[in-house]
């Protein structure tokens, strides 16, 4: 196990009681919820996680601020601003990514090149490209 996976299993230990003991994102993402964690823990040390997973190619992170959060807005703010890096970063390498879509409607964040040269996303497209061709 390495680093990042040994931080991802300590998060885990946040999860509310009652919910799935689980992060469900790629490792290209585990290093925007461990940041995230460290952020949102400067304001609130004791929440709880919810869940953290993908959905629609994009970043989700529900919590339970803690009783005695004095500033739960601002947990929603953080959580907005590494939800925003996220739809800008691969989930599987980490790297600069764009929002892709498979035939089959499945969607995913990936770097371009990642996407081509894996057997997995070699046919998924670009979601955006028709318009960023036009611009």
């Amino acid at each position: 196990m390495n680093e990042l996976q040994s931080q991802i299993e300590k998060l885990k230990e946040k999860i509310a009681p009652g919910w799935i003991q689980v992060i469900q994102v790629d490792e290209g993402w585990h290093q925007l919820v461990i940041d995230c964690d460290r952020e949102l823990s400067l304001f609130d040390p004791h929440y709880k996680i919810l869940q953290i997973k993908e959905k629609f190619g994009g970043l989700r992170y529900y919590i339970k601020p803690s009783e005695t959060c004095y500033e739960p807005r601002r947990l929603h703010d953080i959580i907005a601003k590494y939800e925003e890096i996220a739809a800008k970063t691969c989930e599987a390498t980490g790297k600069p990514g764009v929002l892709m879509k498979s035939i089959g409607g499945w969607y995913k964040t990936l770097n371009l090149e990642y996407a081509a040269s894996t057997l997995h996303y070699a046919k998924y497209s670009e979601v955006n490209k028709a318009t960023k061709d036009t611009e």
